[in-house]
């Protein structure tokens, strides 16, 4: 089984700032079954993904973003079939903050698409709030808590993305929606074996290279500079070596 994993983090300096990423075991549920990252990364069972995104009213992800996720996992994923999108409104839950039961309580009631045949399914939520742990230090942008589920605080992504001296929206979206679906894909080490050891054994699940989507910091205050002129992280290659061994591409 799976523990905890995803961590990823933006520290300002002059407002004192982070922004972090988790993940917890919950790989086998009634909805979606016994899933493994190897069902995302091979074909030997399922020949097509379907992303289903449902966003709260007024916080929908950029198409530009949700295009550059597409394009991130087209390259990595063996689906002959393709990765298709569904992209649905909801109303707002009108909640100030979202607990982890929250979350899990929302894709309960809103989620349509699960593993059926040889279509997989995975499932992001974009919300209107924060995270219930948040406080004036503390923010969490996303969160990848299922085998196949994702969360996006898109209201805190919204707030420190597309102004002065931030990246754009479809840059920070870009990253942090890549950044938690590589926690999907069992990076680092969390059910996608590692082929070299590169992972950071003092900050998790994470890549012990600066430069790779899933270091730890790559949403720290250096990074966020980077953001600014249109960078993207991406995977280094001990991670797409990692994703290779186990199905991927």
């Amino acid at each position: 089984m799976r523990t905890m994993i995803s961590m990823f983090i933006l520290t300002t300096l002059t407002i004192g700032l982070f922004i972090v990423g988790c993940k917890k075991d919950d790989s086998h549920t009634p909805s979606t079954g016994y899933i493994e990252p190897a069902d995302f990364l091979s074909d030997k069972k399922y020949k097509m993904l379907i992303v289903e995104i449902n966003y709260v009213q007024g916080y929908k992800p950029t198409q530009e973003a949700v295009n550059n996720m597409v394009t991130f996992l087209s390259a990595r994923l063996n689906k002959p079939k393709g990765v298709k999108v569904s992209i649905n409104s909801i109303a707002s839950p009108r909640k100030s903050s979202f607990s982890h039961s929250d979350v899990v309580h929302l894709e309960k009631i809103h989620r349509k698409h699960f593993p059926l045949g040889d279509i997989l399914t995975a499932h992001i939520l974009f919300l209107d709030a924060g995270y219930i742990q948040d406080t004036d230090n503390t923010k969490y942008l996303g969160m990848a808590y299922g085998a196949t589920s994702i969360a996006i605080f898109q209201k805190t992504v919204s707030d420190y993305s597309g102004g002065i001296s931030q990246p754009s929206n479809e840059v920070l979206e870009t990253t942090i929606i890549n950044h938690e679906f590589g926690h999907v894909l069992g990076l680092v080490n969390n059910g996608t074996s590692m082929q070299t050891n590169h992972q950071d054994n003092n900050h998790g699940h994470h890549c012990d290279n600066e430069e790779c989507l899933m270091y730890y910091a790559t949403e720290t205050t250096d990074i966020v500079g980077n953001l600014v002129g249109g960078n993207i992280p991406e995977l280094d290659q001990n991670c797409i070596n990692d994703l290779k061994n186990n199905g991927g591409k």
